[in-house]
Order: C-alpha cells, then structure tokens, then sequence
C-alpha cells in the first residue's frame, strides 16, 4: 500500500471516526453515564472501524493475487 492508498483511506475515514466521537459522547452526557465508560465505547468503535478497513484491505488483495480466469473472484 503507497502512501497515496493511506491518504485516501484517512480521508475517508477521519469524518466517520469523528462522527463516531461526537455521537457517543453527545450520547453519554445526555444518557449520563461516565467517562470511562464513553471512552470504552470510543475505542470499540475504532477497532471495528480498523478491523473493517484490514478486511477490505485483505479481500482486495486475495481477489487481485487469484489465478482466477473467469473473473468470478471480482463478483465478490
């Protein structure tokens, strides 16, 4: 992956991650539950998000590297 592919990927990323922020913690001080508790919810929004954007990544790739001659693997 270049530094272009990162680039984009930041781009399109940082709103959603930011919006994720602002939500639950809007959320939280209404609901009034804790920081701790905010800030757990924060950080298992950015590892779905991350774990989502590696599975991408990871498909990507595996469809590109098959020797597949009918094409099916760019259906998925």
């Amino acid at each position: 992956m270049n530094n272009l592919d990162k680039k984009v990927i930041l781009k399109k990323w940082i709103p959603i991650i930011v919006i994720i922020f602002a939500v639950s913690s809007v959320l939280g001080l209404l609901l009034g539950i804790s920081g701790s508790q905010i800030l757990s919810a924060i950080v298992i929004s950015l590892i779905l998000i991350t774990s989502a954007l590696l599975f991408q990544m990871v498909g990507r790739n595996r469809s590109d590297n098959q020797n597949d001659k009918m094409g099916l693997s760019k259906c998925l």
